[in-house]
């Protein structure tokens, strides 16, 4: 629809303008019907779009807060464009500083072209650690010390990155290199399947975007079926999220991605009526007054109950911890922030699991585990 109404305005000029010849309009018809051929949906991500081009494709990077277009990109196969926003296809070295890019590439089958990461210890895809040894990709360690003259001799074409600090370092100096730095806002997003619809926007940097259509067309078809399935469950356990330091506890808002998880998994969670997107923050006492009956405790961040009461014998008092049942990813790290964004009905299924083990789901719990003494 926004296509259509941008030709329709585009169309409307042109034939009300009587300075031009009827064959100057039919240049820029030809132009621009060549030029803009269909709209790609973008159904539940809401920092991106992507429009088609004849050679390539217009990527809109929409700022998260403001909720307008922070940035445009051409991606385009004709070596003829030129500017500070075009970006020439096909991408031969890719850096993929943003761990959940790693796994879309992944999903994708699209590693053969990254040769840069932050740190290999935080990657879990064994394809990676296997070119890692090989000397075929280039550790940058962060962005905080990052050197353009390493990015330079590793023949970077483009680094996608998380965001986190917006304005790239050293990023002007980059692009007169010739090496493109592209925020990756897959993090921001607030409903699951909006976290794995960016598999589209790296499809375009890996020109496999018709594989990546594919590929979250059928992760949202089995999210999809699987949350239509809880809204004829009898019981909603109660669920508490979050983690303490000291004796303040950090949880998820009522509108954020996990409490979205929740809902659609069948649970009640306990904060699900507050405010906002981020994180809230409770004091542990009355963390305590509210769940001392709730039946669940996802991501405590410790891999034991001994490590959680090691760090606030407090814990102890809520009921999830004192009915064992407390789960969390803390067992495989690494899995959890490369994979779950891209598998968010693998995470869903996890949730099905664990608040209604009466609901059998093949494979068992893909993320989580629940944690031991």
């Amino acid at each position: 629809m926004k296509i259509a109404a941008s030709i329709c305005l585009l169309l409307l000029l042109i034939s009300c303008s009587n300075n031009g010849t009827d064959e100057t309009n039919e240049i820029e018809f030809e132009e621009l019907s060549q030029t803009i051929v269909e709209d790609i949906s973008v159904k539940y991500a809401k920092n991106f779009n992507i429009i088609p081009l004849a050679n390539g494709y217009l990527v809109d990077l929409i700022d998260p807060n403001t909720h307008k277009i922070e940035r445009s990109w051409e991606f385009t196969y004709d070596k003829s464009k030129k500017g500070d926003d075009v970006i020439h296809l096909p991408l031969e070295n890719i850096a993929a500083f943003s761990q959940t890019t790693i796994g879309m590439m992944s999903s994708l089958d699209a590693l053969e072209p990254l040769m840069g990461i932050t740190n290999i210890s935080y990657v879990y895809d064994p394809e990676v650690k296997r070119k890692f040894k090989k000397g075929q990709i280039t550790e940058f360690k962060g962005e905080s010390n990052f050197s353009v003259e390493k990015a330079i001799n590793a023949k970077a074409d483009i680094i996608i990155y998380s965001g986190f600090s917006r304005e790239f370092p050293q990023a002007k100096k980059l692009k007169k290199f010739g090496v493109d730095a592209v925020p990756d806002y897959d993090w921001r997003e607030t409903h699951p399947l909006g976290r794995a619809e960016w598999i589209k926007f790296v499809g375009v940097i890996c020109g496999k975007l018709e594989e990546a259509k594919s590929t979250f067309q059928k992760i949202e078809s089995e999210y999809l079926e699987m949350s239509l399935k809880m809204n004829s469950i009898d019981s909603t356990p109660a669920v508490i999220s979050g983690n303490f330091r000291g004796d303040q506890w950090t949880a998820p808002a009522g509108n954020s991605y996990m409490a979205i998880l929740f809902k659609d998994a069948g649970a009640n969670y306990v904060y699900k009526d507050t405010k906002g997107t981020g994180s809230i923050f409770k004091s542990m006492e009355r963390i305590i007054i509210d769940n001392e009956s709730t039946n669940y405790w996802i991501n405590p961040g410790f891999s034991s109950k001994t490590e959680i009461i090691e760090a606030n014998p407090k814990g102890k008092h809520l009921g999830p911890y004192k009915t064992n049942e407390v789960y969390c990813y803390t067992h495989d790290v690494n899995l959890f922030w490369e994979r779950s964004a891209v598998e968010p009905h693998l995470l869903l299924a996890d949730f099905i699991q664990i608040f209604h083990p009466e609901i059998e789901i093949e494979g068992g719990l893909n993320f989580y585990k629940k944690l031991e003494k």
